[in-house]
């Protein structure tokens, strides 16, 4: 009987920096790579360090891309004590957009629980977060992604800094043959 062959991991291109105030960071275990790379374990290096905008992006590319992640009970708490930080996140998150960077909020729930659901502790209104999300969606550009639990939404997150990665090189690949 042959036994399996181990299979050899692809590096992802990219080191993610995980803001360091994080309190439940995600890892990014387990992600693999696309079909064209069949499919092979990816490692993924992250590295802590203090980010003045979101929770986590791509090293050498903080002022072009972030992603804000919120568990439902930090989106109600936040919105709730701390309204005022979390908007002026929002506006500098809007001036990376306005920088041809991309930036969004991550939620660890999804619509229907974040309003019919909401953390038994809090004494928010849920529509005070479904006018909020929608509220700052448009004044800010930044758009809010309400997923179904947390391994989807560190999945989720990873995909949006890859997909990001991916375009930003495409694009200054472009650029250099134009030169």
């Amino acid at each position: 009987m042959t036994r399996p062959q181990p299979v050899e991991a692809d590096t992802c291109p990219f080191t993610i920096l995980v803001d360091g105030r994080e309190k439940a960071p995600y890892r990014f275990n387990g992600i693999h790579a696309d079909a064209a790379q069949r499919h092979r374990p990816l490692v993924i290096t992250t590295m802590w360090c203090h980010l003045a905008t979101g929770d986590y992006t791509i090293g050498g590319l903080e002022h072009l891309v972030c992603v804000e992640r919120k568990s439902l009970a930090d989106l109600y708490s936040t919105l709730g004590q701390n309204r005022d930080r979390f908007e002026r996140e929002h506006e500098r998150m809007a001036g990376i957009i306005q920088r041809g960077g991309r930036c969004c909020v991550v939620v660890e729930a999804d619509w229907e629980t974040a309003i019919h659901l909401p953390p038994p502790q809090s004494h928010l209104p849920p529509k005070v977060v479904l006018r909020t999300a929608i509220s700052w969606e448009v004044r800010y550009g930044v758009p809010w992604h309400f997923l179904p639990d947390r391994r989807f939404s560190e999945i989720y997150t990873f995909r949006y800094l890859e997909k990001f990665y991916k375009h930003y090189r495409k694009a200054r690949e472009e650029l250099e043959e134009e030169k």
